[in-house]
């Protein structure tokens, strides 16, 4: 019995992995949430099981693997492209991955996050420069840093994370906080590396015990504790963005003019679980993995706004229904710099599925449309900006009401729990700027 549970104890140390030889049958593991070896599928279908996929002419499958891999297959990209899933929501979530950067590789722009977002979307969000409330968003990248160019291509492991006491750049923009290991980590070109990171959320609102952790080829090398990631414990750790960017920022952030740079990346054996999960060890029966498809990371509806049942819709083709403030003009609604409104036309409290959807077309170049909904409950109004606009272009707007926050840069409390019975539309531009909307609705 001693013997026995000294051996439960050193496999409970040395990770989840320790317990599968060469994986097989991990995924099967009641604590893993997403595998995906690369094994199976066409890049098309890989990014069906992620959910969302960007820049896949830049990818294929490779036959380069970790050496001792279980698998035959990689991924490899070259300069830009991401796969972005999301799992059930956890309090801590382990990311295991293998990675290996080109031997003339540059220096990395942004790298792999893992995210606690309130209202996930497929796609992933823009954050950079501002900091995020405790109860909508935190996240963090474990990601390669040049330190200014004292450290050679691609740089040092470190976390880049945003959250609710971030601290900010002074002029009031909020760029992501470094935390960096008391030895640096330096990554060697052209090696393939197991990474694992762990992102643990704080266990009450009030608590300031949350933590950050990452390991290189199973060496636990940075350790991070005392963050009060969340005001909420209904925020939890949900996303993952497997991203490779690259701009020409990050030369010049480390004085780099290297003209022979190469811009590739090659992932594999990806595994995301509730805990430490380890480097692959040992090999298959067979001696290579049976070419199973991963387990795919996605929950249903996840990042999916408009699934609930449909309180009010009005798409324009009897006329502007509550809507004030614009004109009929090709079967939607135009309307000028300062606004369109409706008032009590719908009347419902916000929760967790409340959404809005509608397409709007600006008619002029515009930076961005400003949706305002008053709450009583807050004696202010609450905003969610559309940005990504392109002059004569429909483009598709959803989003779930606890989106929607007071102040003008987000920054204040949701409108989740307030009574949602308004809207309003309205943007900068000139007297004669117009914008389309149609195919409005809202769901509880």
């Amino acid at each position: 019995m001693t013997a026995l549970l000294l051996l439960l104890a050193l496999q409970a140390s040395d990770g989840i992995a320790s317990r599968y030889p060469g994986d097989e049958g991990l995924e099967k593991d009641p604590r893993v949430l997403f595998v995906e070896d690369f094994e199976t599928g066409t890049l098309k279908e890989i990014g069906a099981r992620w959910g969302e996929v960007s820049l896949v002419e830049n990818m294929d499958l490779s036959a380069d693997v970790a050496p001792g891999s279980p698998g035959r297959r990689s991924i490899h990209i070259a300069k830009n492209g991401h796969l972005y899933t999301h799992t059930k929501g956890v309090d801590t979530l382990f990311a295991r991955f293998y990675v290996k950067f080109h031997p003339k590789t540059g220096y990395i722009h942004h790298f792999v996050h893992l995210i606690a977002d309130r209202a996930p979307t497929p796609w992933p969000k823009g954050t950079a420069g501002l900091k995020p409330a405790g109860d909508q968003l935190f996240t963090t990248g474990i990601e390669p840093w040049g330190r200014w160019g004292k450290s050679p291509a691609p740089g040092v492991w470190h976390f880049y994370s945003y959250w609710q006491e971030m601290k900010g750049d002074g002029p009031g923009k909020y760029w992501g906080n470094f935390f960096d290991p008391a030895e640096p980590a330096a990554i060697e070109p052209g090696r393939w590396y197991c990474v694992e990171a762990m992102l643990k959320a704080n266990s009450a609102p009030e608590a300031a015990d949350g933590e950050q952790a990452f390991w290189v080829d199973g060496k636990k090398i940075g350790e991070f504790k005392g963050i009060r990631w969340r005001s909420s414990d209904q925020l939890k750790v949900n996303t993952f963005w497997l991203l490779y960017y690259i701009t020409e920022q990050s030369a010049r952030h480390n004085n780099d003019s290297d003209p022979d740079r190469v811009y590739e990346v090659w992932f594999d054996d990806v595994v995301l679980a509730t805990e430490y999960i380890g480097p692959v060890q040992g090999v298959p029966k067979s001696g290579k993995k049976v070419a199973t498809p991963g387990r795919s990371a996605l929950q249903t509806g996840a990042g999916r706004a408009s699934t609930g049942k449909l309180v009010f819709s009005e798409s324009f083709d009897n006329g502007a229904g509550p809507f004030k403030g614009g004109e009929l003009v090709e079967g939607a609604l135009s309307f000028p710099a300062k606004g369109v409104d409706a008032w009590n036309a719908w009347s419902l409290p916000v929760r967790e599925s409340t959404s809005i959807r509608f397409r709007i077309k600006p008619l002029a170049d515009l930076e961005q449309v400003s949706i305002l909904i008053w709450s009583d409950k807050l004696k202010d109004n609450t905003r969610y900006y559309v940005t990504g606009l392109k002059k004569g272009e429909w483009k598709t707007v959803e989003f779930r009401g606890v989106e929607a926050r007071a102040g003008w840069a987000m920054d204040g409390p949701s409108l989740d729990g307030s009574l949602l019975n308004n809207i309003k539309l309205l943007f900068e531009g000139p007297a004669d700027a117009r914008v389309l909307i149609d195919d409005f609705e809202v769901r509880e």
